[in-house]
């Protein structure tokens, strides 16, 4: 055992240091920039048309329940869009301020807060979306029999589970490939940076 132990410990010492390559990290950040910008004039773009759309083609006038539902959708796509833009990576060129802690911990920041989006927000956004249109295919299916508009509620909900669920476990998985190597190497700057 105690053998096994000191193997350990001669293996764990021989480990080379990891090396922190500004540059490369600097790119990153650039490159996730450029991704989020893109990502929030496509959400900028695509929201007040979305909700311009269904304001226009829904009967929202002649029905209570079918206002309500727009009004949730609209809350739910601006809330995603409000934290979405306030996720946003500045670029920052000058890798003297790098050994600044407190910008370190800014970004760590921000990139956690996209992870936290991803992972917690977009379920609360598709429940929200759910509802919203459970309740207007409730009002405008209301001539169907009961098993028809059971069947077809319970379809469009598992649908649009199933794919939120999807595209969710899709962008956690991305941002475990972009975004964590750069959190983990601005974190052992911060370490380096306590020694």
């Amino acid at each position: 055992m105690e053998n096994n132990f000191e193997d350990i410990q001669k293996l764990w010492q021989a480990q080379k240091p990891i090396d922190f390559d500004i540059n490369s990290l600097m790119e990153g950040l650039r490159k996730t920039e450029v991704k989020q910008r893109r990502e929030m004039i496509f959400m900028m773009l695509i929201t007040p048309l979305t909700i311009g759309f269904l304001f226009w083609s829904m009967p929202w006038r002649e029905s209570i329940g079918i206002a309500i539902s727009l009004y949730i959708i609209a809350f739910a796509m601006i809330w995603v869009l409000g934290l979405t833009l306030r996720s946003k990576v500045r670029k920052n060129d000058s890798s003297e301020r790098f050994s600044n802690s407190d910008y370190l911990k800014a970004h760590i920041k921000k990139l956690n807060f996209r992870y936290e989006i991803a992972r917690k927000h977009m379920y609360a956004y598709t429940f929200l979306l759910i509802l919203a249109l459970n309740i207007s295919y409730y009002i405008l299916l209301e001539p169907l029999n009961v098993i028809s508009r059971v069947g077809i509620h319970l379809t469009l909900t598992l649908a649009i589970l199933g794919f939120m669920h999807w595209q969710i476990k899709r962008k956690v998985k991305k941002y475990d490939k972009e975004l964590k190597p750069m959190i983990e190497q601005m974190k052992g700057m911060l370490e380096r940076k306590g020694d």
